[in-house]
C-alpha cells in the first residue's frame, strides 16, 4: 500500500533549517508579488514587514515540528508516506492556526473575530487555497533532500569498507579501501592494481587473474578482458562500441572499451 512505502528522510538538521528557510521564503514570496486572498487591499506602511511575519511563523512551526519527528524517527528507525503525509498536515495546520491569531490580533487588531464559526471559515479558505501548495512543495523538498542525505550515508559507509584481495599465492595478499581502486590491468599471470592512497596513485602487482580480483571488488565493472575499472573515477567515454576508449580521472593511460561492455560504461557516464 502506498501510504507503508518508505519515505527518504533526512537526519540533518541544517538540511532541514535549509528547508524550513526555502518554505518560509516560499510564503513570504507568495504574499508579497502574487497578493492572494486580498493581501493587494491591504494598506500599510509595514505591509511587506507583516508578511514577513508569516514566514517566520513557518518556519519557527517547521523546526518545531522537526524536533518532534526526529524524535519519532530515531525511536522507531522508520519514516513512511503516511508519517510525512502527518507531518505535512501538521506543519501547514499548525502554522496556519497560528497565523490566524496573529492576523487578527496584531494585524487587524480585531479581538472580535476570535471565534469558531470564523476561524473555521478562515482556517478552510488558507488550507484549500493556500496550504495545499505549501504541503506539495514541503513534500517534494523533504524527498529531495532525503535521498542526497540517504546517497551521502551510502557514500560515507563505502568509503570506510576495505577488502582483503587474496593472490592465487596463498602467502600473498593486499588491503586496500574499496572506493580507493581505481583501475585493475591484467598482465600475463599478473595484475596491476591502481588505487588511491592520500593525493598519490600508487600500484600494486599480484600474482592472479582478473577474474578473481573482479569477483572480490564489488564496485567494478568489466570494461575490456584485460581492464576492470571502478566507475567513480569515469571522466569521459570516447568513440563508439566499434572503438570505445575511457578516461579515468587522474590516469593518463587511456583504457580500450570492449563492444560488450560498451552500453554499460556509457551508462554509468549519464
Amino acid at each position: 500500500m502506498f501510504f507503508n512505502k518508505s519515505f527518504p528522510y533526512s537526519t540533518s538538521f541544517r538540511d532541514h533549517l535549509l528547508i524550513a528557510t526555502i518554505l518560509s521564503f516560499l510564503v513570504v514570496f507568495i504574499l508579497i508579488f502574487l497578493q492572494p486572498f486580498g493581501a493587494g487591499n491591504f494598506n500599510n506602511p509595514y505591509k511587506n514587514l507583516y508578511f514577513i511575519g508569516y514566514g517566520i511563523i513557518s518556519l519557527i512551526v517547521y523546526i518545531a515540528l522537526y524536533f518532534s519527528s526526529s524524535w519519532y524517527y530515531v525511536s522507531n528507525k522508520t519514516w513512511k508516506w503516511k508519517e510525512e503525509l502527518v507531518f505535512s498536515f501538521l506543519y501547514v495546520s499548525l502554522a496556519i492556526i497560528i497565523a490566524f491569531f496573529y492576523t487578527e490580533l496584531f494585524i487587524n487588531k480585531k479581538p472580535e473575530h476570535i471565534y469558531l464559526d470564523f476561524f473555521v471559515t478562515w482556517f478552510r479558505l488558507m488550507f484549500f487555497g493556500f496550504g495545499i501548495i505549501l504541503s506539495i512543495v514541503s513534500m517534494f523538498v523533504r524527498n529531495y533532500y532525503g535521498k542526497t542525505n540517504e546517497s551521502e550515508k551510502e557514500i560515507n559507509k563505502d568509503s570506510d569498507k576495505a577488502v582483503l584481495l587474496k593472490s592465487s599465492l596463498k602467502k600473498e595478499s593486499f588491503l586496500v579501501v574499496l572506493v580507493k581502486v581505481i583501475y585493475v590491468k591484467s598482465e600475463d599471470n599478473y595484475v596491476n592494481i591502481y588505487y588511491e592512497e592520500g593525493q598519490e596513485i600508487k600500484k600494486k602487482v599480484m600474482r592472479n587473474t582478473l577474474s578473481s580480483v573482479f569477483d572480490q571488488l564489488e564496485s567494478m565493472i568489466r570494461v575490456h578482458r584485460s581492464y576492470i575499472i571502478n566507475p567513480r573515477y569515469i571522466s569521459s567515454l570516447e568513440g563508439n562500441a566499434q572503438n570505445g576508449k575511457v578516461r579515468l580521472d587522474n590516469i593518463e593511460e587511456v583504457i580500450p572499451v570492449s563492444k560488450t561492455y560498451f552500453d554499460e560504461v556509457k551508462s554509468h557516464t549519464n
